[in-house]
């Protein structure tokens, strides 16, 4: 089940002060094979992120700490111009808040892993509404910035390493690139360090398996 709390922020980019409800709790059964829960109750997902009702401006929570406005601020006009992109005017409200703020997390220089979560929860939003091609371009970028993030070391945890290496794979399987989709799921045992994470490596054969015979 899913509970909400409103809290008061201030704005990075305009210095608009609103209230705004994110998650408290959540609960969910099972997920897809690219980690989308399967959520009990209301979707979370939307409540995530703060959004200014002002600018648009969308982040995460902790992004709107008043010590951290100078290194999260972005223009207004940058904002304006990313609801501009063709991409933008395509998706879910909900998918654009995620896509918005990935966006802002790029500008800013964030860690490409955090961008790229941002997009691949954006897709989630684009599934839910069935807004398909917006989900195959989310996944791109997704994609995208998770190589960035393994390319440049930027995961903290090593056991996310085969874990992003998997999701790699998964969402290049799901584009229907087969052969990505082959390249990354043979590598993820080469970077399995820990004997507990023996259940990426099984779901790494069952997706690949799937893979090989074009089901997605």
């Amino acid at each position: 089940m899913t509970t909400f709390k409103t809290d008061q922020y201030a704005c990075p980019a305009c210095s608009k002060e609103f209230s705004a409800q994110t998650v408290l709790t959540l609960s969910h059964r099972g997920q897809d094979s690219d980690f989308f829960p399967h959520y009990v109750g209301e979707n979370p997902l939307p409540f995530f992120l703060v959004q200014c009702p002002a600018c648009s401006y969308a982040a995460y929570p902790e992004d709107y700490d008043p010590e951290k406005k100078k290194e999260r601020r972005v223009a207004t006009g940058f904002i304006k111009r990313t609801m501009a992109l063709p991409l933008a005017k395509k998706m879910p409200a909900e998918a654009l808040r995620f896509f918005l703020s990935a966006r802002i997390y790029e500008e800013t220089e964030r860690n490409p892993y955090h961008i790229a979560n941002l997009y691949l929860r954006g897709s989630w939003c684009c599934r839910i509404e069935e807004a398909r091609k917006a989900e195959l371009e989310l996944q791109q970028l997704a994609i995208r910035h998770f190589k960035l993030a393994l390319d440049k070391s930027t995961l903290k945890n090593p056991d996310n390493v085969p874990v992003v290496t998997y999701l790699i794979g998964e969402l290049y399987r799901r584009l229907e690139d087969k052969k990505s989709a082959r390249e990354w799921f043979f590598n993820v045992p080469e970077v399995v360090l820990d004997s507990e994470q023996h259940w990426i490596l099984e779901l790494t054969q069952k997706q690949a398996e799937l893979n090989e015979y074009s089901i997605n």
